[in-house]
């Protein structure tokens, strides 16, 4: 299959360096964050502090206003780091969305955001790592259509290097009256997991990515995640409408480079198929080749169904859209100079 990139075309490549660059200087020790242990001080309101701990233990805080998270993503970051994006979701109404003052006629929020995260020392108790001062986030979603009962969903990424972590994430309104805590844990794998085979982030259908001026400060986002310099509108249902493509963005680790004075140069053969619920094949296509380590495909979700007569002689050949149904996407990936592979599948939908 011939390599194509609808979204990334031009800038799939610039993306890479331009985010490696940049997500060094988000890494854990930069002005905005502080380490509790080293200063003995931190940005974060005592009250904030209080109201993470309480709940530490239980995995369950404060809650005035609900938020749910829902999924994480693990991206590639600078300096042996990596970038563990969360998922969560609200209610529009319990984040207290009101027509915009300045009259655009969108609906907006003012959201206070505080994140902590905490590592086991040697006896298992959960001790302070990192912490984050107070990020305000101004939120906007469209009006046509809102519903203050609609939950839609947000995200927050930092690097951090390899390590098992507990992230806790308070928000709370404007004037600090209504607060909410929230707690996931966070896993992320060092060198050694891709030493032996290839290690491959989760896969990702991706509607838009534009290139951006970075954001330094850990905050929150509306319908879309940051990574360094780029901009990412996930699909985070995973649901495709009928003869839609399946735009699928994924990143592999552990490759090795057909030249070692020129890493970015790889040689990486994927091969993608759509299976039903059964296992069955639904679509494949032909393996295509990757000189770097993103790999950004359209899929089209088309099957190719073919006539034929008792002797195997094709009659007629006809395209059809996939079926509405939920499917896998598989993957298989080699390294075709270090002979490493890898497997990974994604579930979705078709509506």
């Amino acid at each position: 299959m011939k390599t194509s990139r609808t979204i990334a075309a031009a800038l799939a490549l610039l993306f890479v360096v331009s985010v490696l660059a940049v997500s060094v200087q988000a890494a854990p020790g930069t002005q905005k964050q502080q380490d509790p242990k080293a200063s003995g001080k931190t940005q974060m309101p005592k009250e904030i502090m209080a109201a993470m701990q309480e709940g530490l233990a239980t995995r369950q805080g404060r809650q005035d206003f609900p938020f749910t998270f829902f999924k994480q993503l693990i991206l590639p970051a600078a300096q042996e780091s990596l970038y563990p994006i969360v998922f969560f979701k609200a209610k529009n109404g319990d984040l207290g969305y009101a027509p915009s003052a300045a009259g655009t006629g969108a609906m907006e929020t003012t959201i206070n955001a505080f994140f902590g995260f905490y590592q086991a020392d040697a006896t298992g108790a959960l001790k302070p790592t990192k912490f984050g001062g107070r990020s305000q986030a101004v939120l906007t979603a469209d009006a046509a259509g809102y519903s203050a009962d609609k939950e839609d969903w947000y995200t927050f990424g930092y690097a951090l290097p390899a390590g098992t972590y507990t992230l806790a994430m308070a928000l709370t309104s404007p004037d600090m009256k209504k607060l909410s805590v929230g707690y996931t844990d966070i896993t992320l794998p060092g060198p050694e997991s891709h030493a032996a085979s290839l290690w491959p982030t989760d896969l990702i259908i991706v509607t838009a990515m534009d290139q951006v001026e970075p954001d330094q400060r850990p905050t929150i986002h509306r319908g879309f995640f940051t990574w360094g310099a780029a901009k990412v509108v996930a699909n985070a249902a995973s649901e495709v409408g009928s003869g839609e493509n399946l735009e699928i963005l994924f990143f592999v680790l552990g490759a090795s480079p057909k030249d070692p004075a020129a890493p970015q140069g790889l040689d990486l053969e994927v091969t993608f198929e759509v299976q039903d619920q059964e296992g069955k094949p639904a679509i494949k296509w032909a393996p295509s080749s990757y000189e770097i380590y993103l790999v950004n495909q359209p899929l089209p979700l088309f099957q190719t169904l073919q006539k034929m007569d008792e002797k195997g002689t094709v009659l007629s050949t006809e395209k059809k859209a996939l079926p509405a149904g939920s499917y896998n996407l598989t993957v298989n990936i080699l390294d075709k100079v270090s002979g490493k592979k890898a497997d990974t599948k994604m579930a979705f939908s078709v509506k």
